[in-house]
C-alpha cells in the first residue's frame, strides 16, 4: 500500500515529506482509522491467455499481493483487484483509471506487469493517497513461473515446474510444487512446503522455513531465524543474526551461522556446522560431524562416525560416538561420556571424560583433567591443576606443573611427571615411573617396578611387587611391603623400610643424611649386614655375628645365613635394625 501527498513549499514541503516517509510504512488498520474522510474506489480486471507448451509465466509487480494456483488448461486466468483511496475523490479516481495490467503474449511465453501512473499527480484536502493491486492468477501446472514484486505477498501453490521468485518488503510461501525453487526476499519471511526438486533460497531481514523438500537444499538468510525439517537430499544453511533450526536430513548437510543458537537434529550423512555468539546443538548425525563455534558452547549426541570440535571460548559435551571425538577449544570445560577414543585440547578449561572405549590423549591447563573408565592408554598433559585418573585399561603418560597427580586403577603402566605438586598412585598393573618435587609420592599395590624420583617430598609406597629405586631429598621415604630389591638414596630425610617378606630375600641399599634409618627385619631372613655411619649411631635387635662394634658407627656381620644383601648408609643420623613388624 502506497501513499502521496499534494505539493507544498519551503519548510512545510520538507515537514511534509518527512510526515510521508512515516506514512509509507503504516499498517492497513491505521488506514482503516483515516477512512473516515477518504473515498476509496475499486475495480476489477480479468483476462486469459492460451500458453503453448515449453512457455513460462514472468509477473512484474509492486505494490500489491500475488496468488497463483494451477489447473490442467494450456490457459493463464488473471483477476486482480485495484484499491485506490484517498481524501481527495476526483484525485483517486482519476488515479485509480491511470493503473494499467499489462497481459502480453510473446514465443517467450506471457507476460503480467502493472503499471501505475507517473507521480506527478496534485490531490486536494488532506491529499493522502493508498492505492494497491492484489492479482489472483490461476496458471497452468506444468508452466515455469517467474515472479519479481515488491510491497506485497507472493503465495503460489500447486506448481509442478521450477518457480522463480524475487521480492521484497512481503512475505513469499510457495506449496505442493515440483521442479526447482529459486526464493529470493528482503524484508519479510520465505516458506517453502512440499517440493520435489532442488529449492535455493536467499532472504534477508525475515524468517525462512523449509519442510518436505525431496532435493537438495541452498539457503542463505540475514537478520532471521531459520527452520527447516525433512529434507531429502543434501542440505547448505548459511545465516547470520538469527536461530537455526534443522531435522530430519537425509543426505549430508553444511551449516553456518552467527549471532544465534543453531540445532541439527537427525542428518543422514555427514555434518559440518560452524557457529558463533550462541549455543550449537547436534543430535543423531549417521556420518561424520565437524563442529565449530566461538563465543557459544557445543553439545552433540549420538554421532555414528567421527567427531571433530573446535572451539574458541567454547565449552563442549557430548556423548555416544561411534568413533574418535577429536576437540580444539579454550576458556570452557570439555566433557566426554561414551566415545571409541579421544583427542582434547584445551586451555583454561576443565576436561572429563568417561566410558571411554579406545584410548584417550587429553592436554590442558589453568584446570583439571579427569578420567573416568578407559580402556585404552591415557596420556595427559596439565599445568597449573590437578590430573585424576581412574579404572584405565592400558597404560597412563601424565604430565603435569603445579597440580596434584592422582592415579587409581591402571591396569598398564604409569610414568608420571610433575612439578611442585603431590603424586598419588594406587592399584598399578605395571611399572611405574614417577619425578615430582615440592610434593609427597605416595604409590600402593604396585605390580611391577616403582621407580620414583622426589625432591623437597616425601615418598610413600606400599605393596610393590617389582625393584624399588627412590630418590628424594628434604623428605622422609617410608617402604612397606617391597618384594623385590630396594635402592634409596635421600638427603636431609629418613628411611624406613618394613614388610619385608620372610619368604624371599630383598635386597636392601638405602642412604641418608641428618636424619635416622630404620629396617624392620623378618624373622627366619638371613642378611650380610654393611652398616655405616657418622655422628650417629648403629643399633639392632637382631643378632649379628659381626667383625665390628655393635652400637658403634659401623657394623659388618650376618644375621642368619646372610644370604640377602643389606647395605645402610648414613652421616649424622643413627641406624636401627629392627626384629619384626612396627607398631602402627
Amino acid at each position: 500500500m502506497k501513499r502521496a501527498g499534494k505539493r507544498e513549499t519551503g519548510n512545510g514541503k520538507r515537514r511534509r515529506s518527512a510526515v510521508l516517509a512515516v506514512l509509507f510504512t503504516v499498517s492497513a488498520g491505521v488506514l482503516a482509522a483515516e477512512s473516515a474522510d477518504r473515498e476509496e474506489f475499486k475495480r476489477t480486471f480479468e483476462k486469459a491467455v492460451s500458453v503453448r507448451a515449453g512457455q513460462r509465466v514472468r509477473i512484474e509487480h509492486s505494490n500489491g499481493k500475488i496468488q497463483v494456483r494451477t489447473h490442467r488448461e494450456p490457459l493463464v486466468k488473471v483477476s486482480a483487484a485495484i484499491r485506490v483511496s484517498s481524501s481527495d475523490r476526483e484525485g483517486a479516481q482519476r488515479f485509480s483509471e491511470q493503473i494499467q495490467i499489462d497481459v502480453e503474449d510473446s514465443p517467450a511465453g506471457v507476460s503480467i506487469v502493472t503499471r501505475y501512473p507517473e507521480k506527478k499527480w496534485s490531490f486536494t484536502g488532506r491529499g493522502f493517497v493508498s492505492y494497491s493491486v492484489d492479482y489472483d492468477i490461476v496458471m497452468p501446472e506444468t508452466a515455469p513461473l517467474e515472479v519479481r514484486n515488491k510491497f506485497g505477498n507472493v503465495d503460489v501453490q500447486g506448481l509442478n515446474a521450477g518457480t522463480d521468485v524475487k521480492n521484497s518488503n512481503g512475505n513469499v510461501q510457495v506449496r505442493d510444487v515440483q521442479g526447482a525453487q529459486r526464493l529470493e526476499n528482503s524484508f519479510g519471511k520465505i516458506e517453502l512446503y512440499g517440493s520435489q526438486g532442488n529449492a535455493t533460497l536467499v532472504n534477508s531481514n525475515g524468517n525462512v522455513t523449509v519442510a518436505d523438500l525431496k532435493g537438495d537444499l541452498e539457503l542463505s538468510n540475514r537478520f532471521g531465524s531459520v527452520s527447516v525439517a525433512r529434507v531429502g537430499a543434501r542440505s547448505r544453511i548459511n545465516n547470520s543474526n538469527g536461530n537455526v533450526d534443522v531435522q530430519d536430513v537425509n543426505g549430508s548437510a553444511d551449516v553456518t551461522s552467527s549471532f544465534g543458537s543453531v540445532r541439527v537434529k537427525h542428518v543422514g550423512g555427514d555434518l559440518a556446522a560452524k557457529s558463533s555468539n550462541g549455543w550449537l546443538t547436534v543430535v543423531n548425525v549417521q556420518g561424520n560431524a565437524d563442529l565449530g563455534n566461538s563465543f557459544g558452547g557445543i553439545r552433540f549426541s549420538d554421532v555414528k562416525k567421527r567427531v571433530t570440535c573446535t572451539g574458541s571460548n567454547s565449552k563442549v559435551s557430548g556423548e555416544r560416538a561411534g568413533e574418535t571425538v577429536s576437540i580444539r577449544t579454550s576458556f570452557g570445560a570439555v566433557d566426554v561420556i561414551d566415545a571409541a577414543g579421544v583427542d582434547i585440547e584445551n586451555s583454561n578449561g576443565k576436561i572429563l571424560v568417561r566410558g571411554i572405549r579406545g584410548g584417550a590423549m587429553l592436554t590442558t591447563s589453568f584446570d583439571a583433567i579427569e578420567a573416568y573408565d578407559v580402556r585404552g592408554n591415557v596420556t595427559a598433559v596439565n599445568s597449573n591443576a590437578a590430573i585424576t585418573l581412574k579404572d584405565v585399561g592400558g597404560a597412563a603418560d601424565v604430565r603435569n606443573g603445579f597440580g596434584k597427580v592422582s592415579l587409581f586403577d591402571v591396569h598398564g603402566s604409569a610414568k608420571v611427571t610433575s612439578e611442585n605438586a603431590g603424586v598419588v598412585l594406587s592399584d598399578i598393573g605395571g611399572p611405574a615411573s614417577v619425578r615430582t618435587s615440592f610434593g609427597s609420592l605416595e604409590a600402593t599395590r604396585v605390580r611391577g617396578a616403582l621407580t620414583a624420583e622426589n625432591s623437597n617430598g616425601a615418598i610413600r609406597a606400599s605393596a610393590i611387587e617389582g625393584t624399588v629405586n627412590a630418590r628424594t631429598s628434604f623428605g622422609a621415604v617410608s617402604l612397606d611391603g617391597a618384594r623385590d630389591s630396594v635402592d634409596v638414596v635421600n638427603q636431609n630425610g629418613a628411611v624406613e623400610v618394613a614388610g619385608l617378606p620372610a619368604s624371599a630375600c630383598t635386597r636392601l641399599t638405602l642412604k641418608t643424611s641428618f636424619a635416622p634409618v630404620r629396617v624392620y627385619l623378618p624373622e627366619g631372613v638371613g642378611y650380610t649386614v654393611a652398616a655405616r655411619t657418622s655422628f650417629g649411631r648403629i643399633n639392632t635387635e637382631m643378632p649379628v655375628a659381626t667383625s665390628g662394634t655393635i652400637g658403634g658407627e659401623s657394623l659388618n656381620g650376618k644375621i642368619g645365613d646372610g644370604r640377602c644383601g643389606l647395605t645402610v648408609t648414613n652421616t649424622n643420623g643413627n641406624i636401627d635394625l629392627v626384629r619384626g613388624a612396627p607398631k602402627r
